[in-house]
C-alpha cells in the first residue's frame, strides 16, 4: 500500500471511494456537509491550506483523508469550540474513509499518519482537531487507538458527535511514520 497527497488524477477515482462510503456507512450526500465532494481539485488541490490524501492498493484507491482550515459552525458546534479551534494555527482532519474492503489492515492509521504530517510540515499547522460520528462502526475506537484527547461528546446529538484533538507529537513519533 501506498499513501501519498492526491494528484489530479486521482481525484475521479477518490471521489467514488469517498462518495460509496458516505453513502453505506454515513447516511448520504447532504449539501450543507459534502459539498466539498462535487469540486475535490477545488477544495483540496488549489486552496491554501488544504490537502487530500490517498491511499492506494494493487487494485486502486482504498482510502482518502483531507485537511482543511478548522471552521467549526455554530450551530450545531458549541460557540466555545468554535472559539478554541477556529484558529489561523489549527486545522481539521476530515474525509478519513476508508473502503469496506480495505477496513483493519492499517489503511485508517496510515492516512491519519501522513495527513497530520502534511499538516505540521507544508500545512504550517500546530494543532489537529476533528470529530466522528460515534454510531459508525468502529469510528470512535478507531480515533481512540490513536494519540487523541477527547474534547467534547455532543451525544445524544442527531449525528453521535464526539469531538477529538490529535497529539501530534505522540503521533508522529511511532516508528515508521
Amino acid at each position: 500500500m501506498s499513501v501519498a497527497l492526491a494528484a489530479p488524477a486521482d481525484l475521479v477515482e477518490a471521489e467514488t471511494v469517498m462518495r460509496e462510503v458516505l453513502r453505506t456507512d454515513l447516511g448520504g450526500y447532504r449539501a450543507q456537509w459534502h459539498r466539498d465532494l462535487d469540486h475535490l481539485e477545488a477544495a483540496y488541490l488549489r486552496r491554501p491550506g488544504c490537502a487530500l490524501v490517498v491511499a492506494r492498493d494493487e487494485g486502486g484507491i482504498v482510502g482518502t483523508a483531507a485537511v482543511k482550515p478548522c471552521l467549526l459552525a455554530t450551530p450545531p458546534n458549541p460557540d466555545w469550540l468554535a472559539r478554541e479551534y477556529n484558529q489561523p494555527g489549527v486545522c481539521q482532519l476530515v474525509r478519513v474513509w476508508v473502503a469496506a474492503g480495505a477496513r483493519r489492515r492499517g489503511v485508517g492509521r496510515a492516512l491519519a499518519e501522513r495527513a497530520v504530517g502534511w499538516s505540521v510540515g507544508p500545512g504550517g499547522y500546530r494543532r489537529v482537531y476533528l470529530h466522528t460520528d460515534a454510531s459508525v462502526p468502529g469510528a470512535e475506537a478507531f480515533w481512540r487507538s490513536l494519540p487523541t484527547r477527547e474534547v467534547h461528546d455532543d451525544r445524544p446529538d442527531p449525528f453521535h458527535t464526539v469531538h477529538f484533538e490529535i497529539d501530534v507529537d505522540a503521533l508522529l513519533r511511532v516508528p515508521g511514520c
